[in-house]
């Protein structure tokens, strides 16, 4: 009489590849969580913003949004680091520094932004529409020479 064992091999548990690659993915997939900042920025944009009514609260969760990016930034480079240290350590330590520095561009526009809410709340009134504008402006070219040129 022949045994047949119909059972499926157990699996031992996660590899630590394949742990890191899991890791690295929900990290990565942290980094869209700045998508909504699009819309929750719009406020801040508008002429009169400094001077007007409204609420800072769509601004404020856009800089909490932002600054949830910008750790998910370095964090990818982290995780990946030793698989990507096998390959090249140059390229490895070279694609830290690319997500280091995209996460500093990141926070510097945000703090662009936060800045005119301060400004807000201070009461500093018209008189401060020109300096809000000025640190949108900011924002904008920061994202186009720091966020937007760097690597993935």
């Amino acid at each position: 009489m022949t045994v047949v064992d119909n059972t499926a091999p157990r699996r031992a548990g996660m590899g630590p590849l394949r742990r890191t690659a899991l890791i690295a993915g929900v990290v990565y997939l942290l980094t869209f969580a700045s998508i909504p900042t699009l819309s929750l920025y719009g406020p801040v944009r508008e002429p009169g913003f400094v001077s007007g009514p409204g609420p800072d609260g769509p601004v404020l969760l856009g800089g909490v949004l932002e600054m949830v990016v910008a750790l998910a930034c370095v964090g990818t480079a982290v995780v990946l680091y030793p698989v990507v240290k096998r390959q090249n350590e140059t390229l490895a330590l070279g694609f830290v520094g690319s997500r280091v520095l995209e996460a500093a561009t990141i926070v510097g526009r945000t703090v662009s932004l936060l800045a005119v809410v301060s400004l807000r709340r201070s009461g500093a009134g018209a008189g401060a529409e020109v300096t809000a504008q000025s640190m949108v402006a900011f924002h904008d070219w920061i994202f186009l020479l720091g966020q937007a040129s760097c690597p993935p």
